[in-house]
């Protein structure tokens, strides 16, 4: 650290002149949320930083703020981080704060420890630790607090003077009274140092340790030393550079150098014999320019409290950056530095410094936007929008009136001529031998941009544009031809930000992509090659790659640039990072530039200037990332903060978890990134990324272990953990889910219960339904069968019919005989007549036909005897003709009598039925 810290020590001087200076990060009170000023700053025991704030304390843990208002809402004037405890001065307030197990600082007042009441209006200026002692300060008097008794003792006073200042150097407290000297504290009493007959009017502002004597700094920018018995004026110079400067604070660096904060001219940075090394102020970086308190953390950075604001100065860090926040020379895109001048090429134009002097100014005649600066052969020329030019010390000559150069490049097969790349084309300049340049014609069929050159042997030139591809060219030796053009369609296909470039004698197309390598066997591009697999998982931010003098090559990520150079001990390649985010560089992708200097540092063009670096430093590797903050929630409801050292089992809503996680990094190009995990929902860690916060919604019950960690740089820190459960809910406890078991039981149950009375129904119904189709069956078989039964009966009444009209034709046709037959006297006649009375008997009649009747409706008889008992045989023969629907005249054959003889047994046979006269008697005996 000393050899570094006088490393910086020597090149300041230097870079002094050009007004490059130690990182500075700045925060306004937008950013933290509180009050403008900003008194006394302290580092507590995990790096957090703590500042005394108009508004409360403020804490600081690398990635956010929180303010603590104190209990009476009053300005907090003083703050010393003491082991775990925090103790604050305020306006008539006293105490500590100590860190809740959520993270959280709770505050304890001491005013109830105080001898007596604090005074109306007292206020705690100051505050320090000494030999187990807390000491607060105010104008009234000095306070010790003993942490172990929690008592607070009131110093003696015996003058009564106002407590003006206290400090501590070593492991002795100093205090000024005024109008009586320079005191300190010595086994409890107070024993006075420089009487007030020497100090006189003088108000120490601080005071330091100086070869065993003590050095004093005062308000007015003098320094003194005292001896023990001679107040000695010191660093007489730097007074008188200072001059009216008012100094409200001053620290010490380990090499005895010195911070002054000033009112009104911001801070200086000088060395033990007062040469001023760097001068912040807030034109130059500085947010402010009135410093009320300074510290110096445990990495060397100094934290500026201003009136408006807080700074904070990388004083040990080696890079160093001139920042052009007037936008005087504009954005660098190319530099160039020789033994006299540094040159920067910017949008704006060329602009140049002697290495002696202070500012940089234009060249003239080179207003517009420059591309690139090349040293070739001791003569440097300029790619400008307008043309070449060659620059001589503070003059540019233009030798091409091209529009747009991107580049200069010399050829190998033409040692004196040179290649320009064009907007629209390429052309040639001729070294005369005064030295002079003479402009060749454009090169005719080829009119495209060509930004990148990489020229090669025997007429062969190798082109890349961002909308083509790359060209390979074969050029006539009379430089005006064209004799081939090649067009290679690389993998990734043409990009905006994409460029060729040779290393290690071979040729590479760089995209944002990939990098690929010209197989010079197969004529192709490829991505096999081991600086593609080097530079695999770096996040190009363009495919820019920049060959320095060394024959170094520079790329561009998210978070760092790193050059690639060839191992001194083997045919590997060595990666080398530099930690500088692209949001600081923030330069026009695709022209990101970086050049070697003389002095082995390197410069870093960017918008608002450039940053000057060596290639490597040294870092601090005992970081460990922490969980600052664990909160939880259900939903729609606000946070709840949870402890960090418990393994808390919540509720089964409170299911929303969040994480705050920090590193305490105060290194402006040092920036965290962290990735994360949730062991339980995802065994995955996240990608890198500079969010300092992991929510998780909805979670599931059950356990859970959150995982963080963290990389600063190249180095990577140790996981930090945090274990908490979740409760299941209530329907999914071991109750409920025996209870879902035996209701799923019971469904069961009941299921089977429904399913076998489902199945006998259907059983049931099936055997309903056989029955049905057993019954219709039947039905139809009956039917059929009555179908049938009813056809036999009426083809038997058609059979009874017919017999029964056979029978009466017969007898009418025997009665007709007879008839005509009695008309005759004969005695033979008489026996044919007896023997057709004998054929026409009735009762024989009535014998054939019941048998005939019976078989056609057998129970005829036994219904109208059943219904009519009183009928005869004789009704029943009638009855029985009626049933067949004879007529009177077909029943008198029958009979045997005349038609009027059955009309009169009709009329009988109605009285026995005692039918009545509206009642048809054929209609009744049919339906019965």
């Amino acid at each position: 650290m000393r050899y570094t810290f006088f490393l910086i020590g020597f090149l300041s001087q230097f870079f002094l002149a050009g007004q490059e200076l130690p990182p500075v990060v700045n925060y306004n009170p937008n950013d933290y949320a509180g009050g403008n000023q900003n008194w006394m700053i302290s580092q507590g025991s995990g790096r957090n930083i703590f500042i005394a704030n108009g508004m409360g304390l403020l804490e600081y843990s690398g990635e956010k703020w929180k303010l603590y208002p104190v209990p009476n809402k009053t300005i907090v004037r003083s703050v010393k981080a003491v082991g775990e405890r925090i103790y604050t001065g305020a306006y008539m307030e006293a105490g500590y704060w100590e860190k809740l197990d959520s993270g959280k600082l709770k505050y304890t007042s001491l005013n109830s420890k105080f001898p007596d009441s604090i005074n109306d209006g007292e206020q705690f200026w100051d505050i320090e630790e000494s030999g187990g002692y807390i000491i607060f300060r105010s104008f009234v008097g000095i306070y010790l607090f003993n942490p172990v008794s929690a008592e607070v003792r009131l110093l003696p006073n015996p003058a009564g003077k106002p407590i003006t200042n206290l400090f501590k150097q070593g492991d002795r407290i100093y205090f000024q009274m005024a109008q009586e000297g320079l005191f300190t504290i010595y086994k409890g009493k107070v024993q006075q140092v420089i009487p007030w007959r020497v100090l006189g009017e003088i108000e120490v502002m601080e005071i330091f340790g100086r070869k065993g004597e003590l050095l004093i700094v005062t308000s007015k920018g003098q320094f003194f030393t005292w001896n023990n018995q001679d107040l000695q004026p010191v660093l007489t110079k730097l007074s008188d550079e200072l001059g009216d400067t008012g100094v409200l604070c001053a620290v010490q660096m380990f090499d005895e150098s010195l911070v002054l904060g000033t009112v009104g001219e911001g801070l200086y940075h000088v060395d033990a014999g007062g040469e001023i090394l760097n001068h912040f102020y807030q034109g130059n970086g500085l947010i402010n320019n009135t410093i009320l308190g300074l510290f110096v953390d445990e990495e060397n950075n100094v934290w500026a409290g201003m009136d408006n604001g807080l700074s904070v100065i990388n004083l040990d860090s080696s890079f160093r950056i001139f920042q052009d926040d007037r936008g005087e020379i504009g954005s660098v895109y190319c530099s160039y530095q020789n033994d006299d001048f540094l040159y920067l090429g910017t949008n704006q134009g060329l602009y140049y410094r002697n290495l002696n002097e202070a500012h940089f100014e234009l060249i003239e005649g080179t207003n517009g936007q420059v591309w690139s600066l090349q040293e070739i052969d001791g003569d440097l020329f300029c790619g400008h929008n307008s043309g070449t030019f060659l620059i001589n010390g503070r003059q540019a000559e233009k030798i091409s009136d091209r529009l747009g150069t991107w580049t200069v490049k010399s050829i190998p097969f033409k040692s004196d001529y040179l290649i320009q790349g064009h907007y629209n084309g390429i052309s040639f300049l001729k070294k005369q031998l005064d030295g002079s340049y003479s402009d060749l014609p454009m090169l005719p069929g080829f009119p495209h941009s060509s930004k990148f050159i990489v020229p090669g042997e025997g007429g062969e030139v190798w082109i890349s544009n961002e909308h083509k591809g790359v060209f390979r060219l074969q050029i006539s030796d009379s430089l005006r031809k064209l004799e081939s053009n090649k067009n290679f369609i690389v993998n990734d296909g043409p990009a905006i930000t994409s460029c060729i470039f040779l290393f290690d004698e071979n040729l590479y197309f760089s995209s944002k992509e990939n990098i690929q390598k010209f197989d010079k066997e197969t004529e192709e591009f490829t991505i096999q090659n081991r600086l593609n697999k080097l530079l695999n998982g770096i996040n190009l931010v363009s495919g820019r790659i920049v060959v320095d003098t060394t024959g170094k090559i520079w790329g561009f990520g998210e978070n760092v640039l790193f050059n690639v150079e060839m191992a001194k001990l083997s045919d590997s390649y060595e990666y080398n990072p530099v930690y500088i985010s692209k949001t600081f560089r923030n330069i026009t992708l695709g022209y990101e530039n970086i050049s070697r200097l003389r002095n082995g540092y390197y410069l870093l063009g960017t918008s608002t200037g450039y940053v000057l670096f060596n290639s490597f430093e040294e870092q601090d590797k005992d970081y460990e990332v922490r969980i600052d903050g664990i909160a939880t929630s259900g939903l729609d409801e606000e946070w709840l903060q949870l402890g960090l050292q418990d393994k808390p089992k919540l509720n089964s809503r409170s299911n929303n978890m969040l994480f705050d996680f920090s590193i305490p990094v105060y290194k402006k190009f040092l920036a965290p990134v962290y990735k994360y995990r949730l062991m339980g929902l995802t065994p995955k860690w996240t990608d890198w990324n500079e969010q300092p916060t992991a929510i998780f919604k909805n979670l599931s019950y059950g356990e859970y272990t959150f995982e963080v960690k963290s990389k600063v740089g190249d180095y990577e820190t140790d996981v930090s953990s945090y274990q908490f459960v979740i409760a299941r809910p209530w329907y999914f406890s071991y109750w409920a889910i025996a209870i879902y078991l035996l209701i799923l039981l019971l469904a069961l149950y009941v299921a089977h219960l429904l399913y076998e009375r489902h199945h006998r129904r259907q059983v049931e119904q099936k055997e309903k339904a056989l029955k049905m189709q057993n019954l219709e069956a039947e039905q139809k078989i009956i039917k059929l069968e009555n179908e049938r039964l009813e056809q036999d009966m009426a083809n038997k009444n058609r059979e009874l019919a017919a017999s029964t009209m056979s029978l009466i034709k017969k007898n009418e046709f025997l009665s007709d005989i007879k008839n005509r037959l009695q008309k005759s006297e004969s005695t033979q006649v008489n026996s044919v007549i007896k023997t057709i009375d004998k054929d026409i008997s009735e009762e024989d009649n009535w014998k054939f036909f019941k048998k005939a009747f019976s078989n056609a409706d057998k129970d005829f008889f036994k219904k109208m005897k059943r219904k009519h008992p009183e009928l005869t045989s004789n009704d029943l023969k009638l009855c029985a003709y009626l049933r067949l629907n004879l007529t009177s005249k077909e029943i008198a054959p029958l009979l045997n009598i005349s038609t009027k003889s059955v009309e009169i047994k009709r009329y009988r046979l109605r009285k026995k039925m005692n039918l009545p006269r509206e009642v048809n008697l054929t209609n009744y005996i049919l339906e019965v």
